[in-house]
């Protein structure tokens, strides 16, 4: 877990956000004592996707089938 100082924070920002992307915790102090925690929120999960991998198909599945229907006439 990074550190940063409450002074350090308001300053630096911009630096200190950078930590929260690879999901780095940054504890904040105040005259070195730890008042709170800046912690990155857990990526969303999307529904899309989620099957990927799973369904086989063939090569030629968009190939025309070559099939004569019969109407059925009334």
């Amino acid at each position: 877990m990074k550190t940063a100082g409450v002074r350090e924070l308001r300053d630096e920002f911009g630096r200190i956000f950078k930590w929260l992307a690879p999901g780095q915790t940054v504890e904040i102090l105040k005259r070195g004592k730890p008042v709170a925690d800046l912690v990155p929120k857990p990526k969303a999960k999307s529904f899309l996707g989620c099957m990927r991998g799973t369904v086989k198909m063939s090569p030629d599945f968009d190939e025309p089938l070559n099939l004569e229907w019969d109407a059925i006439s009334r």
